[in-house]
């Protein structure tokens, strides 16, 4: 699935999935026992606003949980397909939606046309259209999809400030999780983009890059008079493509060249780009980068990918792994916050369980954030199979941490629905003379010298050693530690687990070695 929707988590419950009471309490405005339901009539709508999350674009106000579409006050008519359709198209303001996820999230598990799509897109535009500001609010992208592009305003909340502004940036994904840990970075890149203006976010996959990137481009939007647009690179293949994504997300018309029409554009607008997921085209998104810097003065990247693009004037953060206990450290309640991998993981069983951590649970979690090296994304698959399995399990089975770690979101990118398959991607990305390297490089135990590395891998059919080794540094393959007086190796557990595991698997083996 497409990473402009990586913040959405829990979509709101489609029509095939509402229950026949909930739909007559929803007809009928009655209120449902739990929460009070917005009813027609502006007195009633006070009684809501305050406790769900809405959006407000053209004198409208949407309210996916409620599901009501609402105009001065009164009930707008709308079936529940098209209202579906609406609350995402809204949620992604600015970015295009595929068919296939509209397809996906607004017909679960449910096989449908794309005609389907287009009916029910008619519909929507036609209720739209009884407004002259919101009858063009949806643009059709040829070939892709579809496009919310009026200004939205987005009430987290539910609560409407009597000074509200409209989102000067509607097109940046919404982030739905709490983020845990990374103030300090996200304080660094924002520091960053005002002295530089290619910035690039490193770091191991599922370290969170792209939910920093996000967030820190929220926080600079804040003091940034241009546009700031996400551009998703996860399924482009070359720089053409990549060209034609961003024009795309610039709504740049394209009827002749792509680059020349992207510069014309970018070097009149002050302009900030997130280039999201890049590992896998890092050489042509070097040299579009520098094109494009080179001709808008504007401009300002903001690139996430697991190596750097080593272009001309790049500054680079390397994103670190989160917080946790070492190995002996006793942790108390009182501690919890003091290490962030500890935090996330307890909050992200909150959200699918009740859970109260007490003091005999906090050795088996801080053990759990080790043996995942405080990596954000095998936490949340850890912290999802809590309620299943229980803690005691979770940590003494993690040492085949591939086996259990496999309930990611339905709506995630499927790179991203198990640890594996998050492995899977970032492996086969690299050559066959990395692939044997790394597995060799995972009989290692702890810290290692290059020296050590470089010598005990040589004739094993890697004719460049050296440079594959620090190929796999660059990649992120490998963490450093510099306080010692020679910089010592090491591979995170997780990756020492898949780098073995390899050996073990022919579906894995025959990818390269």
């Amino acid at each position: 699935m497409n990473t402009r929707l990586k913040g959405l988590a829990a979509v709101q419950p489609s029509s095939a999935a509402m229950d026949h009471e909930g739909r007559k309490l929803l007809a009928s405005g009655a209120p449902s026992g739990k929460e009070p339901l917005v009813v027609d009539g502006a007195a009633s709508l006070a009684v809501g606003t305050a406790l769900e999350e809405c959006y407000e674009f053209a004198g409208l106000r949407l309210s996916p949980k409620r599901r009501t579409l609402l105009r001065d006050g009164e009930r707008v008519a709308i079936g529940g397909r098209a209202l579906d359709l609406l609350s995402l198209l809204v949620s992604q303001a600015g970015n295009v939606v595929s068919f296939s996820d509209l397809m996906r999230l607004v017909w679960p598990n449910v096989t449908v046309e794309e005609a389907n799509v287009r009916v029910q897109m008619n519909i929507l535009r036609k209720i739209l259209s009884q407004w002259d500001e919101a009858s063009r609010a949806i643009n059709t992208v040829p070939n892709r999809g579809y496009c919310f592009v009026l200004p939205v305003r987005h009430h987290p909340n539910g609560v409407v400030p009597s000074s509200s502004k409209v989102q000067k940036h509607p097109a940046l994904p919404i982030l739905t999780n709490r983020i845990v840990g990374r103030d300090d970075a996200i304080q660094i890149i924002e520091d960053a983009l005002d002295q530089s203006r290619l910035v690039t976010i490193t770091g191991p996959g599922g370290i969170g890059k792209t939910t920093v990137a996000i967030a820190t481009a929220k926080r600079y939007a804040e003091k940034f008079q241009g546009e700031i647009r996400f551009v998703d690179f996860s399924n482009v293949t070359d720089g053409a493509g990549a060209a034609q994504v961003i024009s795309e997300a610039l709504h740049v018309p394209t009827e002749r060249d792509v680059l020349e029409s992207l510069c014309e554009h970018l070097g009149v607008n002050e302009t900030l780009l997130i280039l999201d997921t890049c590992e896998h085209i890092v050489e042509p998104v070097a040299v579009l980068a520098e094109r494009l810097l080179s001709h808008c003065s504007n401009l300002k990247l903001l690139v996430t990918s697991r190596e750097a693009l080593r272009a001309t004037g790049e500054w680079i953060h390397s994103l670190p792994s989160l917080t946790f206990p070492a190995e002996g450290e006793e942790i108390e309640e009182k501690d919890i916050a003091k290490f962030s991998a500890v935090t996330l993981f307890i909050d992200r069983v909150r959200s699918s369980t009740r859970f109260e951590p007490c003091r005999r649970d906090l050795p088996k979690i801080a053990e759990i954030c080790r043996k995942l090296d405080g990596i954000p994304l095998a936490l949340e698959f850890a912290a999802a199979r809590v309620a299943e399995l229980g803690l005691r399990e979770i940590a003494a089975r993690l040492d085949d941490c591939f086996s259990i770690l496999t309930r990611g979101r339905r709506t995630a990118l499927p790179r991203h629905r198990t640890l594996a398959a998050a492995f899977d991607w970032s492996y086969g990305l690299l050559s066959q003379e990395e692939q044997r390297m790394l597995v060799r490089l995972a009989a290692f135990g702890g810290s290692f010298t290059a020296e050590r590395a470089i010598t005990s891998c040589a004739g094993t059919a890697c004719r460049r050693t050296s440079d594959v080794f620090y190929s796999l540094l660059d990649k992120s393959f490998l963490a450093v530690e510099t306080a010692s007086e020679a910089p010592m190796f090491r591979l995170l557990e997780t990756t020492r687990a898949y780098a073995a595991s390899v050996v073990c698997s022919p579906r894995r083996s025959g990818r390269g070695l």
